[in-house]
């Protein structure tokens, strides 16, 4: 059976963080593919102002993973429209992968935050998550709370994956872009050269 990971993520931009953790993940859990899934309006996240493009969040990605065979990149969030839940879209990749088992790669940070998701309980029934273990945050409180909510069950749904350390963030990318700081390193080149030839995170004028 086909051993499936999802990374979902709002990709603004992507950097090598995301393609890091995904490396590390699919390595050490022997992930046949790695799948990357844009986010089109994060429910969290609606108010922004500061979003690129949809499609320009999607070009990156692809930019990004085109030198990774394992690596594919979906656009099954714009092409559903809508609000974006995880729950919902992993319902979706089922029906596109019936015999496939589907993991959901998410940072530490996320899964202190997972009790609070949509239809979390039904979720959990449904997929595995890989959580990338980073510095600074405390996931094993997220796992308490969805035990003392479910069960020990949903504890054994969650599998730790120790990523290597990174300092790199879309939200630091941005302002050192505004501020017309150099990139260099924090983004494959080609994900550079996309954000400068289309004037992308610039301070308005």
């Amino acid at each position: 059976m086909e051993r499936l990971a999802i990374m979902g993520g709002t990709f603004d931009p992507i950097h090598m963080g995301h393609l890091r953790m995904a490396h590390a993940v699919q390595r050490q859990l022997e992930f046949d593919k790695v799948v990357f899934l844009p986010a089109y309006i994060p429910p969290h996240k609606q108010k922004r102002s500061d979003f690129a493009s949809w499609q320009d969040r999607l070009a990156m990605v692809k930019l990004a993973t085109k030198e990774y065979e394992d690596f594919v990149v979906s656009s099954l969030e714009f092409d559903r429209g809508g609000l974006s839940y995880t729950y919902d879209t992993v319902n979706v990749m089922q029906e596109m992968w019936p015999d496939a088992d589907i993991y959901l790669i998410i940072g530490e940070d996320s899964l202190t935050q997972l009790y609070t998701w949509y239809r979390v309980q039904d979720l959990l029934r449904l997929v595995y998550f890989a959580a990338a273990e980073r510095p600074g945050y405390e996931g094993e409180a997220g796992v308490e709370r969805l035990t003392r909510a479910y069960g020990s069950w949903a504890a054994e749904k969650i599998i730790h994956v120790e990523v290597p350390e990174t300092a790199i963030s879309s939200t630091e990318i941005r302002k050192r872009l505004r501020d017309e700081k150099p990139i260099r390193g924090m983004v494959p080149l080609a994900v550079e050269q996309y954000i400068f030839e289309h004037g992308l995170y610039r301070a308005e004028t």
